[in-house]
């Protein structure tokens, strides 16, 4: 049978000489040298995983990326626009975006730019956006069939203050109250912003299963989320669910009873048996690192559902650069997951 492999990659500022990211300082670009060395190690990764389509995050240049991706053998590519640059200095980028390589040939490929019909109940915005703009591509994958792939960087940790304005109070007393006060809003602020992208992508994948039960529909992101995290659950609906209405949660008619996986996601490295007693970290360092990066499944490739398009069957980590270096300029400071996926129909 057929298989195929899909990544998610986290470049670390694809940004070309010339360009900074944040700020503007010698630190925060790279020279000639040093963005030759970070190509050649990024194709040295792609040649390593061997993925048949892949996912990025932290693309700048990305006709840059285009053609280094074309030379290495994917000849279909696909970016959402344009990162943002800042508005007082257009050497200098704030935020990046996301795009998608693929051996096979893109049936269709869109950038989401938001959620049409979330409803008035809830606290997303109805002009809502997301931080990155997402891929939204469908490719026609082996032995699998028509496949939905979503490509996400969800807003990223941390409550960042404007120093500008710390600095601006003369007072250490306000400089203090004000500090606490914005970086708590801040904290909320980034926080809300990646559950409203989790419940955003969770809307986004039951379009697909509500048409079809078993569509094979995948997400390769960095979600900025630990696996355990309540944002994690939101995208899958993992959590136990305790009762139907008033029905206990066993009281499903047995007929029906396998609803209750059609409409929940699955983290892939969860589907492998004996995948590793440990996760490994996919940002940061092998110590001390964190795990942010996900390919995330719908049933339609989990190897219990009978029914299943295709099968998990291997998740891997490319994470020796941790190691080994380069430095994380001109490598990543995330680690590259890729998982495979074997297909049930002929390839």
């Amino acid at each position: 049978m057929a298989a195929v492999k899909l990544a998610t990659f986290n470049l670390y500022h694809f940004a070309a000489p010339g360009i900074f990211w944040h700020e503007r300082k010698l630190t925060a670009t790279y020279s000639d040298a040093q963005w030759a060395e970070k190509k050649a190690w990024i194709a040295s990764v792609v040649a390593a995983m061997n993925a048949d389509v892949i996912g990025f995050q932290e693309v700048v240049s990305h006709q840059e990326l285009g053609a280094l991706m074309a030379s290495l053998g994917y000849p279909h590519f696909f970016c959402t626009g344009h990162p943002i640059f800042d508005a007082d200095d257009p050497a200098v980028y704030v935020n990046a975006t996301v795009a998608i390589a693929s051996r096979f040939p893109l049936v269709s490929a869109r950038p989401l730019s938001g959620v049409a019909g979330v409803p008035d109940d809830t606290v997303i915005d109805a002009d809502f956006n997301f931080s990155r703009t997402p891929v939204d591509a469908v490719i026609d994958l082996p032995g699998i069939g028509r496949t939905q792939v979503f490509v996400c960087h969800f807003k990223s940790q941390g409550a960042f203050v404007d120093d500008d304005v710390i600095d601006a109070l003369g007072d250490w007393g306000d400089k203090i109250r004000t500090l606490y006060s914005a970086r708590a809003m801040a904290g909320v602020n980034q926080v809300a912003k990646r559950a409203a992208e989790a419940g955003a992508i969770y809307r986004l994948f039951r379009r697909s299963l509500d048409a079809d039960p078993d569509a094979p529909v995948i997400l390769l992101g960095d979600l900025n989320e630990d696996p355990a995290s309540h944002t994690i659950s939101i995208l899958t609906q993992a959590d136990r669910v305790w009762s139907w209405g008033s029905v206990p949660a066993n009281g499903i008619p047995e007929p029906l009873a396998y609803l209750k996986h059609v409409y929940k996601l699955y983290d892939s490295f969860n589907l492998v048996v004996m995948q590793g007693l440990t996760r490994p970290n996919t940002h940061g360092g092998i110590e001390g690192g964190s795990v942010l990066d996900y390919c995330i499944v719908s049933n339609g490739l989990n190897p219990k559902n009978p029914r299943r398009r295709g099968t998990v069957i291997k998740v891997e980590v490319f994470d020796d650069h941790f190691e080994l270096g380069p430095p994380r300029d001109r490598s990543s400071d995330h680690a590259p997951v890729v998982t495979t996926i074997e297909g049930i129909g002929e390839g």
